[in-house]
């Protein structure tokens, strides 16, 4: 998306853009989406740097300290930094080792009556919103369970579908299940204008669903 920005403004050509992660690729879990995203990488000119951590930034000299000792300059530099439970949480005492422990089947905490969802937990999966939506709705079934001493629900499943802006008009897509083997499987759905229109629906359903607009 920003090279088709910078393409768009006639300045790409000018510019370098490079993407630092600290996984091995793109989507482990996931090879078609990696060697597709990495493709779409090397045919608009993104560097792409694995297995590395962006240690600090020195704005003086404007450059980027990754962990092997390397720098790369930078005029604009876009981070996320490292993801931990706030502060509220953790002083709680729901937390162990920064995370929230919860049971799939419930989303329960130790605690009784205390159910957590979301990036606070220690589920195995990414820390994404699509996973907090369907663990929101197995805990909501939960409590209606308990409560009504009706039937429990279905276990919280780690399957979830993301997508993948590739630009140029189209949109890719990924479903992930987290707990299907030993190890998270992905498949991939290649990009197309298709998509950009199920993205769109997905986005709009739960805009009105959660905010009546």
């Amino acid at each position: 998306m920003l090279h088709d920005y910078l393409t768009e403004r006639g300045v790409r050509d000018a510019c370098n853009i490079t993407l630092i992660m600290p996984l091995s690729a793109p989507i482990p879990p996931a090879p078609a989406s990696s060697k597709a995203i990495l493709t779409a990488f090397e045919e608009r000119g993104i560097t792409f740097i694995c297995k590395r951590d962006v240690l600090s930034l020195d704005t003086d000299r404007k450059i980027v300290l990754l962990d092997d000792g390397q720098e790369i300059p930078y005029d604009l530099y876009l981070g996320i930094p490292a993801h931990c439970a706030p502060r509220v949480v953790v002083e709680s005492g729901l937390t162990e080792d920064g995370w929230i422990p919860i049971d799939l089947q419930n989303l329960r905490t130790r605690f009784p009556g205390v159910y957590a969802i979301g990036d606070v937990t220690r589920a195995g999966v990414p820390k994404v919103g699509v996973f907090a939506e369907s663990m929101g709705r197995v805990a909501a079934e939960a409590i209606i369970a308990e409560i009504t001493e009706g039937q429990k629900p279905d276990a919280f499943a780690g399957k979830a579908s993301c997508y993948i802006e590739f630009g140029v008009g189209k949109v890719g897509r990924v479903d992930m299940d987290f707990f299907a083997g030993p190890t998270p499987v992905g498949t991939f759905t290649e990009p197309s204008t298709a998509l950009v229109t199920e993205k769109h629906h997905f986005g709009s359903s739960r805009r009105l669903r959660w905010f009546g607009r």
